[in-house]
C-alpha cells in the first residue's frame, strides 16, 4: 500500500478537474469518506486508516447545473480485485447522501 500522502496527492490532482473528489475508505460494515474540499484530508486519512480503514479508490463529481454526476477509479492497489468495481459503484447509488456528506463534515477526533 502506498503512503497515505501519496493517496492524498493523487486525489489533490484529481479534484483539479472536478467539483468534488472522495476517496472511499472501506471498513468491515460501512464506508468513510475523505474529501478533497475538507480541511484535513491527510490527517482525516490517517485517523480513518488507524482505525482500521482501508482507502480503496477515488469517487468523483461533476456538477452540470442542478445535478451531480458521480464516477469512480480504484487505486492501483485495488484496480484487479473482482468486487472492487460493484463495491465502488454501488457507493454512487448514494450520491446524493455523499454530497451531503461532504457539505456538512467535521474534522475526524484523532484517537
Amino acid at each position: 500500500m502506498r503512503k497515505t500522502a501519496d493517496l492524498i496527492q493523487e486525489m489533490k490532482e484529481e479534484a483539479k478537474k472536478a467539483w468534488l473528489v472522495a476517496i472511499a475508505v472501506g471498513f468491515e460494515n460501512e464506508t468513510k469518506f475523505v474529501f478533497s474540499s475538507g480541511s484535513r484530508p491527510l490527517e482525516d486519512l490517517n485517523t480513518l486508516v488507524k482505525r482500521g480503514g482501508a482507502p480503496i479508490g477515488l469517487l468523483r463529481f461533476e456538477k452540470e447545473n442542478s445535478s451531480v454526476q458521480g464516477s469512480y477509479r480504484p487505486f492501483g492497489e485495488y484496480e484487479n480485485e473482482p468486487w472492487v468495481q460493484n463495491y465502488l459503484g454501488g457507493l454512487l447509488e448514494n450520491t446524493g447522501e455523499i454530497i451531503a456528506i461532504s457539505q456538512n463534515q467535521k474534522d475526524l477526533p484523532d484517537y
